[in-house]
């Protein structure tokens, strides 16, 4: 096992502001030899007369699975020194704004996640809520909500003289090194009537990670009962025994936050998360069809912070593995549905081997995603890419181009016939059905970290016997049962590689409709309009059986 070497994997970064005041902090790889451009960073905030180094942080930033840079508010630690009042949101919002542009500018990082402790969780808090960003996830560690009683902590002859004198004035030590922070009366008094529930405003699109510990002496429990009560996306954990700075129990903190960030967590969190769609289940059990899910009711980030939460509409596209073995009985849910036509993105060979159904009613429309006109065997060729490293990513970016009728023939019925909901299908639900709704969740704005763990959702359902039976069948010779498997899979980093090439390569979706659909800007706003809705309401009528039946 090797050494870690700090000049391999920490680096000490000095950032200027636009008022050229210096922020300093740390910047902690996990692969130092490994391009930072588009991969995911944490910024690891402190709280009131701390610093970046104060208690668990330097230990958490080695334990976290992605990079992070750590760093000192200014007035703190060692960034530039100056008087400010105790509390200052307005400068600590914009030393977060000022080190995300930076690590997004000098290092092509993409924002993951902010974890905060104590006081430094309304900077935060305010930061993911009205600036008009994605902030996938907040980690809020001992954060207050109620800030009236910070009082008691003050005897009266103590509030008596700051209220004579206009001001006090606190020293805390680091490095050897005596800082003052002067805070007027005035500001005090403000500093105490923050009013945090602007939370309820978070978009559902941020994922907050409520921590908090049972013996905290500055801040009780019940503030983080009270946060978990009114965010829209969280999860709670009180750490037992634990006080204000964790001063014995570091490490289950350290470990709560890990755990919250595995994979594992959060793929089975965004799975059970998105069962429903305001109690209207987005996994469908249609007879005889595999990976047959509702693509909508995500929420979309492309509307400001002070616009009402926006979605992906619900009941309008559906994604589905192979059709040809539905029963009666799935065909009977496609009519509840009010389904009538199906884009088919199987290649022809695929077609020719599996075949198709003719569905009374349904329109199936064969637009296959890869060209498979010179031989069964370049066909494989392409579909081999999914057997090694990345490969999933390097077959999406061929799939991107040689799948464009077959793309804009989808973006063109959603643009001239918004009334009518449809399926696009797969074999095995996956690959051509991932990559459009791709297209479609970015267009809208719906945040990477969303798009990558609604592929995701795929490897549950994708590893089917009977499909990969199918294709075994269908490449007979050239692949072998574990192969097919491995092809089967679809991993989160799978799709947020496959995002970062997209961007790299064609900037973004409405280019991408632009340039190489063909599609005009008129065009494209009207496609955005069609898909995307601020109704999240249970429907007032219809098929409420089936819209309480999930398969899972």
């Amino acid at each position: 096992m090797s050494t870690r070497k700090d000049s391999e994997f920490v680096k000490r970064i000095y950032i200027k502001n636009d008022k050229g005041q210096t922020i300093i902090g740390i910047l902690e790889r996990k692969s130092p030899n490994k391009s930072t451009k588009g991969t995911k960073v944490g910024i690891i905030c402190h709280g009131a007369q701390a610093h970046k180094n104060f208690s668990f942080q330097p230990e958490l930033a080695k334990k976290l699975p992605f990079d992070s840079y750590r760093f000192d508010f200014r007035g703190s630690g060692e960034s530039d020194f100056i008087s400010i009042d105790y509390g200052n949101v307005k400068n600590e919002i914009e030393d977060i704004d000022t080190v995300v542009k930076y690590l997004e500018r000098e290092y092509g990082y993409q924002l993951y996640a902010i974890i905060s402790h104590s006081l430094g969780n309304i900077s935060s808090y305010q930061y993911a809520t009205n600036v008009n960003r994605n902030v996938p996830h907040l980690v809020a560690i001992s954060a207050r909500y109620h800030f009236n009683i910070l009082l008691k902590f003050y005897p009266k002859e103590y509030m008596k003289k700051f209220k004579n004198d206009g001001f006090k004035v606190d020293e805390h030590k680091f490095d050897g090194q005596i800082k003052r922070i002067i805070t007027t009366y005035d500001s005090f008094l403000k500093f105490i009537s923050t009013d945090m529930s602007f939370v309820h405003n978070l978009p559902e699109s941020t994922s907050v990670f409520i921590t908090h510990g049972s013996d905290d002496e500055f801040t009780s429990p019940d503030n983080a009962a009270t946060f978990y009560n009114i965010i829209p996306n969280n999860t709670l954990k009180i750490i037992m025994g634990a006080n204000h700075a964790y001063t014995n129990h570091s490490n289950e903190l350290i470990s709560s936050i890990t755990e919250y960030f595995s994979n594992e967590f959060q793929s089975k969190r965004f799975f059970e998360r998105n069962r429903f769609m305001s109690r209207i289940p987005k996994y469908l059990d249609v007879d005889g069809v595999t990976n047959f899910r509702d693509l909508g009711g995500y929420p979309c980030n492309i509307s400001g912070r002070n616009l009402k939460q926006r979605y992906v509409r619900k009941r309008f596209i559906f994604r589905s593995g192979d059709l040809t073995r539905i029963t009666e009985k799935g065909i009977n849910t496609l009519r509840l549905l009010n389904l009538h036509v199906v884009f088919d993105f199987r290649s022809n060979i695929e077609v020719q081997t599996i075949g198709f159904v003719d569905i009374p009613g349904v329109n199936r429309i064969h637009v296959p995603v890869f060209k498979d006109a010179d031989s069964r065997e370049a066909l494989f060729e392409k579909w081999s890419l999914y057997d090694q490293d990345y490969g999933h990513s390097k077959a999406y970016m061929i799939m991107l181009d040689e799948g464009r009728s077959a793309y804009k023939a989808v973006f063109q019925h959603i643009l001239k016939h918004p009334k009518k909901p449809f399926i696009i299908q797969c074999t095995a639900g996956k690959d051509g059905n991932d990559i459009f709704c791709m297209l479609v969740l970015k267009l809208c704005g719906v945040n990477d970290d969303i798009i990558a763990r609604e592929y995701e959702i795929t490897d549950r359902n994708s590893q089917n016997e009977v499909v990969i039976k199918d294709y075994y069948e269908i490449c007979k010779g050239f692949f072998t049962m574990d192969q097919i498997r491995r092809m089967m899979g679809a991993k989160y980093e799978s799709m947020i590689l496959t995002l970062h090439e997209f961007v790299n390569i064609y900037g973004d979706v409405e280019n991408y409709l632009n340039k190489y659909l063909e599609f005009t800007q008129q065009e494209i706003n009207q496609i955005k309009n069609n898909i995307i809705t601020e109704i999240t309401d249970f429907p007032s009528k219809g098929n409420n059986d089936l819209y309480f039946k999930s398969y899972l």
